[in-house]
């Protein structure tokens, strides 16, 4: 009888304290926030304010070590916040010269060659792309630059993706993807679209010192078959601009 009452002491002892059956494990909680899919006219201020963390703690949790590294389609992290919200964009990038979008020349990529696309449709901006190629499980914005035509974005915008931010290809290797707003089947370039591309083609031309014959349309790239960037694209008048210098 003694020895019945001791082992139903040392099991119940097993059983409340849990030592024999489960060892300690520790609990790992991962930091609670959301995802923010950067948009067009947002930047980090803008974006911090309107979830109000502070700029630095979003820019430390996500490796950026400027807060002007990020770009249109950019997935960012923000802690603590609840879900995702709307951030009212600023368009700055209007009046802001072109060698500030471009920035200083990044050595990580030897950028060979560029490339010219029309997004084939009436209207958009690198927002409305960057949702569309998210889609279409392309990981974002398929392009560098963005040139709007007014509609979505101003006449003659430069939106610069992420990708020219972080100094990353799309498809193909050291190739600059640059798009204008609109269907060059049915319409014609503005003049402010056509001013901003040739600014933009001659900074990064001269920058990484990418010989004209190395600007091509899209249908030109072997192997594409694509009537982009449409019938009207007026890409030997472009050329005949940038050879002025």
């Amino acid at each position: 009888m003694k020895i019945n009452r001791v082992y139903l002491f040392i099991l119940l002892s097993l059983f409340f304290s849990g030592c024999a059956t489960t060892p300690y494990q520790p609990q790992f909680t991962q930091p609670s926030g959301v995802y923010h899919i950067v948009g067009s006219g947002q930047n980090l201020y803008r974006i911090s304010k309107a979830y109000g963390v502070d700029m630095h703690e979003i820019m430390r949790v996500n490796n950026i070590q400027n807060p002007d590294q990020i770009g249109v389609g950019e997935k960012l992290f923000i802690p603590k916040a609840q879900a995702p919200i709307y951030v009212v964009p600023h368009r700055p990038e209007v009046y802001e010269s072109v060698e500030r979008l471009v920035g200083k020349k990044q050595y990580r990529i030897k950028w060979r060659t560029i490339t010219l696309h029309h997004s084939a449709t009436l209207q958009g901006n690198a927002e409305a792309f960057d949702r569309n190629h998210r889609k279409r499980r392309m990981g974002g914005l398929a392009y560098h630059f963005v040139i709007g035509n007014g509609t979505d974005s101003g006449d003659g915008e430069i939106e610069v993706g992420w990708r020219w931010k972080r100094q990353a290809e799309v498809s193909r290797k050291k190739d600059i993807q640059i798009c204008l707003v609109g269907n060059f089947n049915k319409q014609e370039v503005s003049q402010a679209q056509f001013a901003s591309l040739i600014k933009l083609l001659k900074i990064l031309t001269q920058q990484y010192s990418i010989p004209l014959s190395n600007v091509r349309r899209n249908k030109d790239v072997k192997g594409v078959i694509t009537e982009c960037p449409g019938n009207n694209f007026p890409f030997y008048k472009i050329l005949a601009e940038l050879r002025k210098g």
